[in-house]
C-alpha cells in the first residue's frame, strides 16, 4: 500500500526495512481511507519511520511506544540531528507520531493509554444519568468532570454532607467563577444530590440547601442579527466548493430552523426524509422532533452532499481536511459561524451558533408566529423559555408601555 503514496522503489524499500516496516503498509492504507492526499501521506509515513528509528536507537521497542515515548520524541525534535529524517521532523511530526501510535493501538500492537479510573461516586453518577435522565454523552462527561472539585472539597462520604457545607462550597465557587459557570455548577450539584438520595447514600432534600444565584430572568434582550445581515452571512459562502457548500447548509439550518450546535453535529443521513420533506432532530434528552425541510434547505443539503467527501460514517457534516471524520464539538460549529461573519463583514453581538438560533426566533416573532409555535420549532420544554423573545419587538413594546409615574421631590 506504500505504492499509493510513493513511486520510487528505493524509498519504499528503505521505509519497509526500518523498525516500522511491518506496519507501514497498513498505516498507509489507513491514511488513504482517511482521505489524506499524497504529500500529506508521504510526510506522515516519514514521521512514522523517523519516530520508530529514533525509538529503536533509544532502546524502546515498537510495542512499548506510549505517551512517555511521544513526549520524549517531541523533545528530540527540537534538537534533531538524525541523518535522514526525510521530512519527518517538520511541524506535523508531533501530530504524525501520535497518529501512528493510535493506529498501532487500534491494531493491538501497543497498549493504548487508558484514562484513569473514575471515582466510584462519579462513575455511579454517570451510570445513573444514562439510565434515568437520557442525557447526551457530552452532558455526562461535563457533569462528571464538574463534580470532581465538589468531591475534593466535601469528601467522598455523602453521609457527612451538611447543608451549611454545601452552601459554603457554592458561595466560595461563585466568588471565583462567572454567574453562568456557577449556575451550571449548581445544576450539577443538585442533580448529584438527587442521585445520592435515590441511592440512599445521603439525606433526602439536601438539594434544597443549595442557594439560588441572584440573576434576574428576562433582564436582557436576546442577541440576534437582522434578516438582511443573515442573508449577507449565508450568501458569503461559496457553495461551488466543498467547504462553502457545507458551511452554507449549516448556516441555513441554524438560521431557518433554529437548530442548536448539537443538532447539527448529530444529524445523520437517515434523519433526512426527502419524500416527506422533513428531517428528524434529536435534541436535548434524546427527544426526537420532526422539522420541515424547505426547498431552500433541501437544495443546500443536496449541494453539499454532492461534494461531501467519502467517509465511513453516516453523519451529515464532516471535516474537509484529512483525517475525514464528523465535525466534533460545539466549537466546530461556532467556528463556521465566526468565519462566515468575518467573510460577510457583519459585526455581531456574539459569535456563537446560538446567535443564529436567536435570530431565527426573532424573525418568526416579527412575522407574526405565536410564541407557542416558536416553542415548538425551537423545542423548548417550557413556554417560559420562549417568552424571552417577547421583548425583541421594541417598536411594538413602545406602543404599550405606560408612562413612569411622577414622584414629587422631598
Amino acid at each position: 500500500m506504500l505504492e499509493a503514496f510513493f513511486s520510487r522503489i528505493e524509498v519504499i524499500e528503505r521505509l519497509r526495512s526500518g523498525p516500522a516496516g511491518p506496519y507501514l503498509d497498513g498505516f498507509a492504507e489507513y491514511l488513504a481511507r482517511s482521505s489524506y492526499e499524497q504529500l500529506g501521506g508521504q510526510n506522515l509515513l516519514h514521521v512514522a519511520w523517523h519516530f520508530t528509528t529514533w525509538a529503536q536507537g533509544s532502546g524502546t521497542p515498537i510495542t512499548a511506544l506510549d505517551g512517555v515515548a511521544l513526549e520524549s520524541f517531541q523533545h528530540h525534535l527540537s534538537s534533531c540531528r538524525c541523518d535522514r529524517p526525510n521530512g519527518g521532523k517538520g511541524k506535523n511530526a508531533g501530530t504524525g507520531s501520535r497518529l501512528f501510535v493510535r493506529f498501532l493501538g487500534g491494531c493491538g500492537v501497543v497498549q493504548e493509554d487508558q484514562a484513569p479510573p473514575l471515582a466510584p461516586l462519579v462513575q455511579g453518577f454517570r451510570d445513573w444519568m444514562v439510565l434515568n435522565r437520557g442525557v447526551t454523552e457530552r452532558t455526562i462527561r461535563d457533569y462528571g468532570e464538574r463534580i470532581v472539585p465538589f468531591l475534593k472539597t466535601l469528601g467522598d462520604d455523602p453521609r457527612c454532607y451538611e447543608a451549611q457545607a454545601l452552601r459554603d462550597f457554592v458561595q466560595g465557587y461563585a466568588h471565583k467563577h462567572s454567574i453562568k459557570t456557577t449556575k451550571y455548577m449548581i445544576t450539577v450539584i443538585r442533580m448529584f444530590l438527587r442521585f445520592l438520595a435515590t441511592e440512599g447514600k445521603c439525606a433526602t432534600g439536601l438539594e434544597y440547601a443549595i442557594p439560588t444565584l441572584a440573576n434576574w430572568r428576562l433582564s436582557t434582550l436576546p442577541r440576534y442579527l437582522s434578516t438582511s445581515a443573515i442573508e449577507q452571512v449565508v450568501n458569503a459562502c461559496d457553495d461551488t466548493t466543498e467547504v462553502g457548500a457545507r458551511d452554507r447548509a449549516v448556516l441555513l439550518l441554524l438560521s431557518r430552523l433554529g437548530l442548536r450546535s448539537g443538532d447539527v453535529l448529530g444529524l445523520r443521513l437517515a434523519d433526512i426524509d426527502w419524500a416527506k420533506s422533513s428531517l428528524v432532530v434529536s435534541g436535548k434528552s434524546a427527544w426526537e422532533s420532526e422539522l420541515p425541510l424547505t426547498q431552500e434547505l433541501g437544495d443546500a443539503l443536496l449541494t453539499y452532499l454532492r461534494r461531501r467527501p467519502a467517509a465511513d460514517t453516516d453523519r451529515v457534516f464532516l471535516r474537509t481536511r484529512a483525517p475525514i471524520r464528523p465535525l466534533k464539538g460545539a466549537s466546530s460549529v461556532a467556528v463556521i459561524v465566526q468565519r462566515a461573519l468575518e467573510r460577510a463583514g457583519v459585526e455581531a453581538p456574539s459569535q456563537g451558533a446560538h446567535l443564529l438560533r436567536h435570530s431565527a426566533a426573532t424573525e418568526m416573532l416579527r412575522q407574526g408566529v405565536s410564541l407557542q409555535d416558536i416553542q415548538t420549532v425551537l423545542r423548548h420544554r417550557s413556554i417560559e423559555t420562549t417568552t424571552i423573545y417577547a421583548k425583541v419587538d421594541v417598536r411594538l413594546l413602545k406602543q404599550v408601555v405606560q408612562p413612569w409615574p411622577e414622584v414629587s421631590s422631598c
